[in-house]
């Protein structure tokens, strides 16, 4: 969004608050996010014409297809230029780790079998939470993850 489009969203909304359609605290929220959506900043050396947040969850998203071996390949070649990257990267890694980890503790017992289908649902939920969340501008770590790399 350019800056015109910003001033004339933001004019819109001006309207609708005089206009009585929508509160003040409408009004400030409102203009806080047209405001924070449009206005990135990318650390220096970034250009891979993608944000990093959008990056960020797309490493999230790339565990679908190959577990660990896409998101390690992105975090070693752009994790020197962003500290969000760098941060991600570690996280999804741990994950992955404490993945197999308990996949393989599950698997060694005869009972824990049966679970191992429980924990591949709990895992594709995470996932898909950890892709919301950083397209959202949160930080989220996965829950029950072992911190092997810090």
């Amino acid at each position: 969004m350019n800056d015109m489009d910003i001033y004339n969203e933001l004019e819109r909304l001006k309207k609708l608050l005089d206009d009585g359609i929508i509160s003040p605290e409408e009004f400030e929220r409102e203009k806080a996010r047209v405001i924070a959506s449009n206005y990135s900043v990318q650390p220096a050396g970034w250009n891979l014409g993608i944000d990093e947040r959008s990056f960020v969850a797309l490493m999230h998203a790339s565990q679908f297809l190959s577990a660990f071996i896409a998101p390690l390949v992105m975090w070693l070649v752009f994790k020197e230029k962003s500290r969000l990257v760098d941060e991600a990267g570690k996280n999804i890694l741990n994950f992955q780790i404490s993945i197999a980890l308990y996949t393989l503790i599950l698997c060694i017992t005869c009972i824990g079998i049966a679970l191992v289908p429980l924990l591949g649902i709990a895992v594709i939920v995470m996932i898909i939470i950890a892709i919301i969340k950083t397209l959202n501008g949160e930080k989220w770590s996965y829950p029950l993850t072992i911190k092997l790399l810090k």
